[in-house]
């Protein structure tokens, strides 16, 4: 039986006990681009209106070729539009087939729409970071392996993470994977040095040390190109990102000061961690130099938080020195009048 004769007979079967259950149906993978052969799957999902419709989902075999008829909800629908899954291609290369009504294509559609809105630069490379950090644990399983088997198992792993930073550092929705990822990570724009030997090691080489190696590197060049990429887009930004950000680190700075009142020394720590963490995770990168700062870190001392806290309000005041030298404006309100004043611009 013809693969695609497959499909016509689920939608025959929607539009006949399921007309008020699934919103639409989506064809995808090879067959979308005439690459298909004797052994080609059908790469078909539905987004169900209500529960029942959930329960159309099915999977079968026929001639030795699996069928997976595979139900997803509206909301994660949504979250993989934001680029919050690797398998963004499933809604940009997909075809719908079936539509229950206009509204419900017409809001498939707006999802494809913001899957395909990729202008926010400075969003798309901050989400390639995120990437790359949480694939440390996939390095740290890779570090762990002890055999070839296990190596090349979290070394695939890994391979899934860093190509999926890429991709969102190029602003590219990998479109295929497998066998031709490696051909679509090497035409986009930005590329980590020596990809493709570091790449490809992991499925050339036998040797254990010389895989983790090439996979170090391939993860550790593409970290570095972010960084870049990164430092590169916020330089000259440091107004803009720093518009409300002393209004909110105050708290911390109060913090510390009632920590030392009670001689909380857990909390006292934590907060002038926290501060260092703000100040360098959002303002770090942005072409200000933060070193003129005091270390607060430095400055702890479980026994004598008298020092943490003098060093805490030198901190404070040259922090609001350095963001006005900067442009930037920090709103101070007096009292209940001027809040009702600055409320009624709102």
């Amino acid at each position: 039986m013809k693969v695609m004769r497959a499909a016509e007979l689920l939608i025959e079967k929607v539009k006949k006990d399921y007309t008020d259950d699934i919103a639409v149906v989506v064809v995808m993978g090879s067959h979308l681009y005439n690459q298909t052969h004797a052994k080609s799957d059908l790469d078909m999902y539905f987004i169900p209106k209500t529960d029942r419709g959930f329960q159309l989902g099915t999977v079968f075999i026929i001639d030795g070729i699996g069928y997976d008829f595979w139900p997803i909800s509206w909301d994660r629908i949504a979250r993989i539009a934001s680029h919050d899954e690797r398998i963004g291609a499933i809604i940009t290369e997909g075809k719908v087939i079936y539509y229950g009504s206009e509204d419900d294509l017409k809001k498939f559609n707006s999802y494809k729409e913001k899957a395909f809105d990729v202008q926010n630069q400075g969003h798309f490379i901050w989400k390639a970071h995120e990437k790359i950090k949480s694939s440390c644990i996939d390095y740290i399983e890779l570090n762990r392996s002890m055999t070839l088997s296990d190596v090349r198992f979290n070394g695939i792993k890994l391979i899934y993470s860093v190509t999926e930073a890429i991709s969102l550092l190029n602003r590219i929705t990998i479109k295929r994977g497998r066998g031709k990822l490696l051909s679509e990570i090497l035409v986009m724009p930005l590329v980590p040095q020596d990809f493709e030997a570091n790449y490809l090691t992991l499925f050339e080489s036998h040797d254990i040390d010389c895989i983790k190696k090439a996979l170090f590197k391939m993860f550790d060049n593409t970290r570095q190109l972010i960084e870049s990429t990164q430092t590169n887009h916020q330089k000259g930004s440091f107004k803009y990102e720093a518009h409300g950000f002393y209004e909110e680190l105050i708290n911390n700075y109060n913090k510390i000061e009632r920590a030392y009142e009670i001689h909380d020394f857990q909390t006292a720590l934590f907060a002038a961690c926290e501060i260092n963490i703000e100040l360098h995770g959002i303002l770090g990168n942005r072409g200000v130099d933060l070193s003129c700062l005091p270390d607060l870190m430095q400055a702890y001392d479980q026994d004598n938080l008298k020092l943490l806290l003098d060093a805490s309000k030198k901190h404070q005041e040259e922090l609001v020195a350095l963001l006005i030298s900067q442009g930037v404006s920090i709103r101070i309100i007096k009292d209940e009048i001027e809040l009702k004043a600055y409320l009624d611009t709102l």
